[in-house]
């Protein structure tokens, strides 16, 4: 007995032919490139923005040691006098490990992030210690692109 349904299908040298109507359309294909092309463009930006530094330095400071000397200055600030262990003693660690890592003047790089964190208090538009907050909040989250782990958020 002869299938009659794949019989007519076959082509000319007996190999099957799927049915007209099962085929998709070119543009179904398109569509799917164009999207798969669309959500590996999301993904790279997304993985980019998570890792990559912010360009340039924190608060307008003018080089990566100054930087560090702001943030070191703004945790000081927070908790005077070494932080007593916690997020803000890690960070006043980090911040001052990244200090003595870089070349140069520790204590001028230490006075000019002081000098620039004075000055930003004093034209300050915010109370002194929400401006306190969200610049250690800034400071964090730069040291954490820079590879900082702080034990206190585990």
């Amino acid at each position: 007995m002869i299938d009659q349904g794949n019989h007519l299908r076959a082509g000319r040298h007996g190999r099957y032919r799927a049915p007209a109507d099962t085929v998709l359309p070119l543009r179904v294909y398109l569509a799917f490139v164009l999207g798969a092309v669309f959500l590996t463009g999301l993904f790279w930006l997304t993985w980019k923005s998570q890792f990559a530094a912010p360009l340039g330095y924190l608060f307008d400071t003018q080089t990566e040691g100054v930087e560090a000397g702001y943030c070191l200055a703004v945790a000081r600030t927070i908790a005077p006098g070494g932080g007593g262990g916690g997020y803000v003693g890690e960070a006043q660690d980090f911040w001052l490990k990244r200090l003595m890592g870089f070349r140069g003047d520790l204590a001028g790089n230490i006075a000019k992030g002081e000098a620039a964190l004075g000055r930003h208090l004093l034209v300050g538009k915010a109370p002194d210690r929400l401006w306190l907050i969200d610049a250690m909040d800034a400071c964090s989250n730069k040291a954490i692109n820079f590879g900082a782990r702080f034990r206190a958020f585990d």
